[in-house]
């Protein structure tokens, strides 16, 4: 959302108007509670903890239990017996990799290897339609549906003009991430719309064939070396876990970074991001389940939405490093942070 006032009403609206569709209902104190497990990558964080305080909040009874892969995937298969023994009310999945692991695709899902007789829900996932979770946002085809959280390049592009100028734009690529693929792909069609050229490096892999995290700052000075006047970072697994690593080397080559997803910007030094906020879709997504659960809507049914609006967040110290302090037009509509 634009603002945080616009971001705070957009929010009550959207619980306003899930009150009027969905009311609240009184629970008896016996009554039991509805089982919710979630499968997270990287500990529950804002998206996980907003997701939790819905129910909270709408005294909602569930009891919910939080599987976290500590950033390996090589836990998801083990993950995926244990939420087929347990037989949950409903599943949610966080981030395309868990959600890929867990749910398979619409073209390629397994019932030996993946969760498919468990209504489930998705959450933080790029490009659900891209890489296959769901058939289209309108109508998901199958026991799965979620929220989307990245804006569209489009939007990105807009707002990002508001602030500075850009004719070339850097990106780094890690080949062995679906999401990367997609987004370069929509950054190369936005290319004559918005008149830049695209400037794409590739994360080279290691003998086990995983992106080397090593070649990361050597990648930003070959950027900087081709003249980008800044850095897109894409929502991407690999490249968020070295988000520090990335930012850091951009404002040591006096390179701003544009970020996707908040945490590049609020915990590492992207300059700004056009983004949803976590907890913001943590609570829409619990608005799905609810949907799921209490009205007995089946996921097939639900579409697959996005929180109304976005942030723009300004990292206010990285923007004295980079001498690159947003304008007045900025300042009007942005969250400043540090």
């Amino acid at each position: 959302m634009i603002s945080s006032n616009i971001r705070s009403f957009a929010l009550l609206l959207l619980v306003a108007v899930g009150s009027t569709v969905y009311p609240d209902r009184s629970f008896a104190a016996d009554v039991k509670p509805f089982r919710i497990t979630m499968v997270v990558f990287r500990g529950c964080e804002e998206a996980c903890m907003g997701f939790k305080s819905y129910f909270s909040e709408r005294k909602i009874p569930v009891e919910i239990e939080v599987l976290d892969a500590k950033t390996n995937s090589q836990v998801l298969p083990q993950f995926v017996k244990q939420v087929k023994a347990n037989k949950p009310d409903l599943l949610v999945t966080w981030g395309t990799t868990v959600s890929l692991a867990m749910l398979g695709t619409v073209e390629n899902v397994d019932p030996a290897k993946h969760v498919t007789d468990i209504p489930a829900l998705f959450m933080i996932a790029s490009t659900p339609v891209g890489s296959g979770l769901v058939k289209s946002l309108n109508a998901p085809g199958r026991n799965v549906t979620g929220t989307l959280y990245v804006l569209p390049v489009d939007t990105q592009l807009q707002v990002a003009r508001l602030y500075l100028p850009f004719k070339r734009i850097g990106y780094v690529f890690n080949t062995t991430e679906n999401n990367s693929k997609v987004v370069k792909n929509e950054l190369e069609i936005a290319q004559s719309k918005f008149d830049f050229q695209l400037v794409s490096v590739n994360v080279p892999l290691n003998p086990e064939g995983k992106p080397d995290a090593s070649s990361l700052p050597q990648l930003v000075d070959e950027l900087a070396k081709k003249k980008v006047d800044l850095i897109y970072f894409a929502p991407d697994t690999f490249l968020l876990l070295n988000r520090n690593v990335i930012t850091k080397e951009a404002v040591k080559q006096n390179l701003p970074v544009l970020a996707v997803s908040e945490p590049v910007v609020l915990e590492s030094d992207a300059l700004f991001g056009v983004v949803n906020r976590y907890t913001t879709v943590g609570q829409l997504t619990a608005s799905k389940a609810e949907m799921i659960l209490v009205k007995k809507i089946q996921p097939q049914n639900i579409p697959v939405v996005a929180p109304p609006g976005f942030s723009l967040i300004v990292n206010m110290r990285v923007a004295k490093e980079l001498k690159l302090y947003p304008p007045i037009r900025v300042v009007k509509i942005a969250e400043t942070v540090n």
